[in-house]
């Protein structure tokens, strides 16, 4: 047997390529891991499945156990960081640790041993992951960081794998999955590249998969457990307002890149086929269509915090889109022409417990359901999903399960999870869909005792945000008006007399 040095000493040496392959090499021991055996007896839930969101996971929580992270094989990983002395979660304000990201997943699998699948709706990397790794390392060689990046992301796959060894798991890109930092993936770039193997092999897919996910981020499989519905997951990072592509081969520098206009034409094509196969598509994606409600309302309280002043023109500068307001238009439009086509879409990257209602003006209403965070950053608690479906591929409810006491937890005292609602007990409405969420929009507007639930929903029942109502107007408004007009008309001049704000949300 090999000892653990020279072990250390190969991978800190590897080339991206090579440990490529021992990353799918350790995926692939890790499916005969011993915890599969305990698996095996029980049997897949043939309608439910799994949704995380937003890790953000920070391997550097603990710079004392950096250096042996770099020289070690992700699937080492674990017995390195449990040396840490640092035995507390991450709280808020901070991305996921491994004590927070281990009792997420034991959880996960507690809660729902044998989902059908399991999704992840992006940003998987801590925020600042190149900043924070040039910081604590003080390490110029560029090759050193992107074998730090990928080791990463195979580390949370494999801790994904350990618990869930047959599982089907569906991965989208975030805007902080990427080298060269926030909002820069590029088309056809090293991340993708590096990535392509490992995303393919946890969806349990082809080659072709692989080669979309190297273009654009991007890729079509057929649903994991039903016939008749194909799920496409999307890389809407790039449709986003920060969006720009850096070239790690050339340092970081930006590029020109048409991924946006090339994603929109992808997902058209994909659509149409899925229509004249008379299938029916599911959309995942990070970044949802429409308004960012958190950063509008901080920045515009941040005005009238100066100024005292609340109008419409300072409430309209304040306003900052998800995506630019073309692509969102665009979607739309595409979504409106495959309204029966699509029937269910997914994502992330608010780190909320949210809803996006799409067309929303016309007879045949589509929507997103947005999913809260594992990572505390932003003042929510950590939390999952499992989400029901019918056979026809129809979102019958789901269920929200979240850590209740962050502040305590530790690896002494153990994290304490609880289901936080279900969709159907809470809401008193069943199925959910478009149509329910339209009504329990409407309701949120104009009744204050449900507007009060949902924002205690929304940050995922933590005390550590407040929200007064003008604030809350300016988070549902964003629900349902999905381009700045739309926007100002329900927001604006609101608020008028709050002087806080949740912090921005991405």
């Amino acid at each position: 047997m090999v000892s653990p040095q020279p072990i250390q000493l190969h991978w800190a040496r590897l080339s991206p390529a090579k440990l490529r392959l021992l990353s799918l090499a350790a995926i692939v021991v890790v499916l005969l891991f011993p915890a599969a055996s305990a698996e095996s007896a029980e049997k897949p839930s043939p309608n439910q499945f799994l949704i995380a969101s937003d890790i953000h996971f920070n391997p550097m929580a603990d710079p004392s156990l950096l250096a042996d992270l770099m020289a070690a094989a992700p699937a080492q990983w674990e017995a390195i960081l449990q040396r840490s002395k640092l035995t507390a979660f991450s709280q808020y304000g901070h991305g996921t640790n491994w004590w927070l990201l281990q009792s997420s997943l034991n959880e996960m699998r507690a809660t729902l041993p044998r989902p059908a699948f399991i999704m992840i709706t992006g940003d998987i990397l801590a925020h600042q992951f190149p900043q924070n790794f040039a910081s604590a390392m003080h390490d110029q060689d560029r090759e050193h960081y992107r074998s730090f990046v990928l080791k990463t992301i195979t580390f949370v796959a494999l801790e994904f794998r350990r618990r869930f060894p047959d599982t089907t798991i569906l991965i989208t890109p975030g805007n902080n999955d990427e080298e060269c930092g926030d909002y820069s993936v590029r088309a056809n770039g090293t991340f993708l590249d590096d990535t392509a193997d490992l995303v393919r092999s946890l969806a349990h897919a082809d080659d072709g998969v692989g080669a979309e996910w190297k273009a654009l981020g991007s890729y079509n499989v057929p649903h994991p457990s039903l016939r008749g519905i194909r799920i496409l997951s999307l890389n809407t990072v790039f449709f986003a307002e920060w969006y720009h592509a850096d070239s790690f081969r050339e340092g970081c520098a930006p590029v020109v890149s048409t991924g946006p206009a090339d994603l929109l034409q992808w997902l058209e094509s994909n659509l149409a086929k899925a229509k004249a196969a008379r299938e029916k598509v599911w959309l995942m994606f990070h970044i949802p269509p429409g308004m960012d409600g958190a950063t509008t309302t901080k920045q515009y309280v941040s005005q009238l915090l100066r100024s005292r002043s609340p109008n419409n023109s300072a409430c309209a500068k304040a306003m900052v889109p998800m995506w630019v307001p073309s692509w969102t238009s665009q979607f739309d439009s595409l979504l409106a022409k495959y309204q029966d086509t699509v029937i269910a879409s997914f994502a992330g990257h608010t780190h909320a417990d949210d809803f996006r209602l799409i067309n929303a003006a016309g007879a045949n209403k589509l929507f997103v359901l947005i999913n809260p965070a594992i990572s505390p950053i932003y003042g929510q608690n950590p939390a999952f999903r499992v989400v029901t479906f019918e056979r026809d591929g129809t979102l019958a409810d789901q269920s929200t399960y979240y850590l209740t006491n962050l502040e305590k937890a530790s690896v002494t005292v153990g994290g304490t999870w609880e289901k936080e609602y279900t969709f159907s007990e809470q809401w008193k409405m069943r199925p959910l869909d478009a149509a329910r969420l339209a009504i329990l929009y409407n309701q949120i507007k104009t009744d204050s005792k449900t507007r009060d639930q949902w924002i205690k929903l929304y940050n995922v029942s933590s005390s550590d945000l407040s929200l007064p109502d003008d604030i809350a107007r300016g988070l549902y408004c964003a629900a349902e008006a999905l381009d700045p007009p739309s926007y100002q008309s329900c927001y604006c001049p609101a608020p008028r007399t709050s002087e806080t704000a949740p912090a921005p949300q991405r």
